[in-house]
């Protein structure tokens, strides 16, 4: 990673091969330590909605495969946890994506139809050339907004609460539904780790 601008770690355990507790955690976290000491700007992890809610539909279905949700919410407390004790100007940004589907147009819809938001309680479905264009669009944009911070992202069209319970953020706005004309627009409406509000 010596000289990268920027990294994305995108690689998961699956049904294809892979073990979650090394993938999903373990190399998760030494990737983000890599790149603290080679000075990489900006260290992206792709891990996935629903992380922090272990009571969802989402999780508990996808959680039977090796623990991967688990994995996948240790790997992150552990990139937090290294770039916290890190004084550099190297930053992450966990971008939790909602299920994974194309799109009916098999096309990049682009930033018009997202929706970004924080706190783990809204999710949805996004195709993963969208996806690509938001992770490597983050790895390279200069907004201070972007740094140490994680985010939700899916189509705003498909947008549904991860529980239940939380049905009512779709319209009282205490979690911001972020939207916007440009990857600018959306970044910069971002809030660091610890300065939004997380329902529970």
């Amino acid at each position: 990673v010596a000289g990268c601008r920027g990294v994305i770690y995108a690689a998961s355990a699956s049904k294809q091969g892979g073990n979650a507790k090394a993938i999903d955690n373990e190399a998760v976290v030494a990737t983000g330590n890599a790149c603290i000491v080679k000075g990489v700007g900006r260290y992206v992890v792709i891990s996935s909605t629903a992380t922090t809610r272990p009571k969802s539909l989402g999780y508990l279905f996808t959680n039977v495969y090796q623990n991967i949700m688990a994995e996948k919410r240790l790997g992150e407390l552990g990139v937090v946890s290294s770039y916290n004790k890190d004084a550099s100007q190297t930053s992450y940004s966990i971008i939790r994506p909602g299920g994974l589907e194309e799109p009916k147009l098999n096309a990049v819809l682009g930033p018009k139809s997202l929706e970004l938001s924080q706190g783990d309680a809204l999710a949805g479905i996004i195709s993963r050339a969208d996806l690509a264009d938001v992770a490597v669009e983050a790895a390279l944009s200069q907004s201070p907004a972007l740094q140490n911070t994680s985010f939700e992202l899916y189509y705003t069209d498909s947008a549904q609460p991860c529980e239940g319970r939380f049905k009512s953020l779709l319209q009282n706005r205490e979690v911001t539904r972020i939207h916007g004309e440009s990857y600018a627009d959306l970044f910069n409406q971002l809030k660091h780790d610890g300065e939004y509000y997380v329902p529970v």
